[in-house]
């Protein structure tokens, strides 16, 4: 049975580029088709029945038999491809990396369930430079997230990550997760990580085997652009943007006009000096200078220098070498294939259906008390408020303190009449006057130190609310990996996720992971 569950409105999920909401509210012109399950039908028939190119079956990492009967459709021109991808993140990056995975196998499901044989693949960035953003991860602390940083990991460097050695010190990263989440799922969970990302470990290796690690239970095909196959049609990709780098430059500059016209920025600054391709020399990921066009084209085909496909570059090179019926994506990559789509003709290169991503918030008993007790709805959960303390207003003490003083006044007033009666009692009416006064002070202040106390128990839960749900000011699924969400909650929590996989796009989906958790049998992934 699926988790209890609720949504938000995608519009308060913070961050997203405009040009990302136009398309989902289906007001884009730059993004032709509309993200759903038969525009992506329509689109895989006419690939499957166009004889495209195909990657061998060695191309592909998978597990299982099921995984290689799959690879060998895709090879044998049997099957279309659900494409995700995503960069190599540290113990596979942010929650969502591996929810795109989610959504690419419940949309070939779905397809193959339709009557078009469809196939789950996920494009590891391999060939990507940014070591900054790939050797980061977080996990929650007890005063709001906890970022770690391998070292080394600068703008710097310009080498594809994916061939690059793990740096000893990830051993530190896994035992400051490790103090979190006691219990034996939980320790053979982080075992495993530590296995997958043991020092000296490419980057690249310890991302798949990761990945497929999470999604063992289905058939899911990964692919490493590095590897021979697809650098190949990398450098072919690269001869004909050279040949045809005039209409390229023309096309994306009328696409970025054609942006700003509506209002919008386009996601890619245009620039004319750009060649919308780097290439590998000596390990080296670098843009090619427009003086040295010519020479560097001489050189690729030559087979001296390889080729990495930019941003832009990157969903052509994915289509001409797989046949990419639909192509799960984030927020600001559809907003970038505002301007991709507009190369694919240049490169004869099918459209694939652009369906965006799953959203997720993932909370559990602890959170959900924590909402309730600061009454915070639901669709509020992802809204950031400021943790500062503010001075605690305590009517009933400012009450307290006005019957004090209208007592002492009172009491003031019966001073000569009490004097009159017994000189004697002067004295006790000042002590009685004196201590009714301080102890009514007294209520007051243990009144107001009664709400500072009530106002830190709230201060805590909502600091604890948003370093689960959203530390920083990010949603907790850009932060986090999987390994926070499985040391809470369990192995359950991945079936919690695969449930609302395929539903981006529209809202962003609540996921109780604690009551999955529950109704699932603990299993073990510890390998």
């Amino acid at each position: 049975m699926p988790p209890p569950m609720t949504s938000i409105p995608l519009e308060r999920y913070p961050g997203l580029p405009p040009l990302f909401l136009d398309f989902a509210r289906g007001a884009s012109r730059f993004h032709p088709d509309p993200p759903t399950l038969d525009a992506a039908l329509e689109r895989g028939k006419a690939i499957l029945s166009g004889g495209r190119r195909r990657l061998p079956v060695t191309a592909f990492r998978f597990r299982s038999t099921a995984g290689r009967r799959a690879a060998e459709d895709l090879a044998g021109g049997r099957a279309v491809a659900v494409l995700a991808g995503h960069q190599i993140g540290l113990f596979t990056g942010p929650l969502y990396t591996l929810v795109k995975a989610f959504d690419a196998i419940l949309l070939a499901r779905e397809l193959t369930q339709r009557g078009l044989p469809a196939v789950p693949v996920f494009w590891a960035l391999t060939d990507d430079h940014d070591l900054e953003e790939i050797a980061k991860t977080a996990k929650p602390g007890p005063d709001g997230p906890q970022s770690f940083v391998l070292e080394g990991a600068d703008r710097s460097n310009r080498r594809p990550v994916g061939s690059l050695p793990i740096p000893g010190a990830v051993s530190r990263i896994v035992e400051a997760f490790r103090k979190d989440g006691p219990g034996e799922e939980a320790a053979e969970i982080l075992d495993l990580a530590a296995r997958r990302y043991a020092a000296g470990t490419t980057y690249g290796e310890a991302f798949i085997e990761s990945l497929l690690d999470l999604t063992e239970d289905d058939p899911l095909l990964v692919v490493d652009p590095l590897e021979e196959p697809i650098a190949q049609a990398a450098r072919e990709l690269f001869s004909i943007g050279l040949e045809r780098r005039a209409e390229i430059g023309q096309t994306l500059r009328q696409t970025a006009l054609a942006i700003e016209q509506t209002g919008r920025k386009p996601a890619v600054p245009f620039r004319e000096e750009v060649f919308p391709f780097f290439v590998l020399e000596d390990g080296i990921r670098r843009r090619v200078e427009a003086a040295e066009l010519e020479e560097a084209g001489s050189r690729v085909s030559q087979g001296e220098l390889g080729v990495s496909a930019d941003v832009l570059t990157r969903p052509v090179l994915k289509s001409v070498v797989l046949p990419v019926a639909a192509s799960v994506l984030g927020p600001s990559e559809i907003a970038y294939h505002a301007q991709s789509l507009t190369l694919f003709p240049i490169f004869d290169a099918p459209l694939p259906v652009l369906v965006p991503r799953t959203f997720l918030v993932v909370r559990g008993a602890a959170e959900r008390r924590a909402a309730q007790a600061l009454g915070v709805a639901d669709e509020d959960l992802l809204a950031p408020r400021a943790a500062a303390r503010e001075a605690a207003v305590v009517p009933q003490a400012d009450r307290v303190c006005e019957i004090a003083q209208r007592l002492d006044a009172e009491m003031a007033t019966l001073a000569p009449e009490v004097e009159a009666l017994d000189p004697t009692l002067a004295g006790a009416l000042e002590t009685a006057r004196r201590k009714a006064a301080y102890q009514l002070e007294q209520l007051g202040e243990r009144m107001r130190k009664a709400a500072e106390r009530k106002d830190e128990v709230a201060l805590a839960r909502r600091r604890r609310l948003e370093t689960m749900l959203l530390p920083g000011g990010e949603p907790a699924e850009r932060v986090y990996p999987p390994i926070v969400f499985l040391r809470i909650w369990g192995g359950g929590v991945l079936d919690a996720i695969r449930s609302v996989a395929g539903s981006g796009g529209r809202e962003v989906r609540i996921v109780d992971a604690d009551a999955a958790a529950d109704a699932q049998p603990k299993r073990s992934r510890a390998g």
